[in-house]
């Protein structure tokens, strides 16, 4: 890409332009992240076309107006869904995020940043592909919109069909210097088990307690790593008993569904109690539904009065749920980079800062713990 004319913009339009660039991109994935709970806020879309719109000015105002492409589709878009030609669902919102990372890339790589993923030719091809979306029957837009968060996207691909880097819970132990005793290997056995009760939860376990592991060591181990495998592999016992209709229902839970959910940390708690020398891990499990700010349950606790380790469970349970929670239908796992942005947006309420930020750090440091 020809970028030898921003030699000739003054250096502090550049800065101007970096500046609300980088604020126009986290307003737009904040809204699109806003915009999964009220699909219908025709406010909320008619800001984010205004933040694209303003990208796409901004990159014609300082020469960059062969990267107007990308914008542009996004707004073919998002126009087509104020005039209720368009239905916002979580697909399209991915389709949106991952467009925007893109764009981003590119405006990096044209300051001066290393290339971006995708080539030109892959670029041109998504802005028509976006463009093309617009004008798709409405019967026609799940698969096409599928078959396009898949191009932005091959880890999305259903699980069934993507199975990188299988983990292998004795190499798992191995790597963390975690001794294997008989009590670890029951409790992951019960995990691998209670797995097998939803089609939602195969591979889970493991993929949490290499991340948690993970987080754990750059914190400086806080928290016993053999504790916290085992409060991992039994911290959602209680929800294997629920009845099958509560477990997968995609309405809102009534009052008696939701007490038997929330009641789900005091099964696993009360069984490790008996146990003694996992008095820490039966804390961990118990407070693992805890939120920084007070919100959670089931005591309400604030962070300071909450484990590590249940801090950092309540963060890895999120962030595989978010990625995974398509991966039973025939469509696709969510991208990483929305439940990473949904992490981070709530860190301080929901989440701890603290372990946010480390949880940002191991997943920069081992990428590969956010692809399984």
């Amino acid at each position: 890409m020809d970028t030898s004319n921003l030699t000739e913009i003054p250096s502090d339009l550049l800065a101007d332009f970096r500046l609300e660039s980088s604020e126009q991109f986290q307003r737009c994935e904040q809204l699109l992240i806003e915009l999964e709970h009220a699909p219908d806020d025709r406010e909320r879309l008619r800001e984010l076309f205004r933040s694209v719109h303003t990208l796409k000015g901004n990159l014609g105002y300082i020469g960059l107006d062969k990267l107007m492409l990308i914008p542009q589709a996004m707004e073919d878009v998002l126009s087509c869904l104020r005039e209720g030609q368009l239905r916002f669902d979580s697909l399209l919102g991915d389709i949106l995020l991952l467009t925007l990372d893109h764009l981003k890339e590119q405006i990096h790589h044209a300051l001066g940043g290393p290339a971006e993923q995708l080539s030109a030719s892959q670029s041109q091809a998504l802005g028509r592909a976006l463009s093309d979306l617009a004008q798709t029957p409405t019967a026609q837009q799940t698969a096409l919109r599928s078959a396009l968060l898949q191009q932005l996207d091959p880890n999305s691909q259903p699980a069934s069909i993507s199975n990188p880097a299988h983990l292998d819970a004795a190499q798992l132990l191995n790597r963390y210097g975690i001794e294997p005793d008989a009590d670890l290997l029951f409790f992951i056995d019960l995990m691998q088990a209670s797995e097998r009760r939803s089609h939602f939860w195969q591979g889970r376990g493991l993929r949490q307690l290499d991340l948690a592991l993970a987080i754990n060591q750059l914190g400086g181990e806080p928290e016993q790593p053999a504790q916290l495998t085992a409060a991992i592999c039994l911290h959602d016992m209680g929800m294997a008993f629920l009845p099958l209709e509560v477990l997968h229902k995609d309405a809102h839970l009534n009052r008696e569904e939701r007490r038997q959910m929330q009641a789900h940390p005091r099964l696993a708690h009360d069984l490790l109690k008996r146990m003694p020398q996992w008095d820490a891990a039966a804390e961990m499990v118990l407070q693992h539904q805890e939120h920084a700010d007070g919100s959670g349950y089931p005591k309400g606790l604030k962070e300071i009065e909450t484990s590590p380790g249940a801090l950092i469970i309540n963060i890895v349970d999120t962030f595989d749920a978010r990625t995974h929670e398509r991966a039973h239908q025939a469509l696709n796992k969510r991208p990483r980079l929305r439940a990473i942005l949904e992490i981070n947006n709530l860190a301080g309420s929901q989440f701890s800062a603290h372990w946010v930020a480390l949880f940002n750090r191991a997943l920069q440091q081992n990428p590969l713990l956010a692809k399984r």
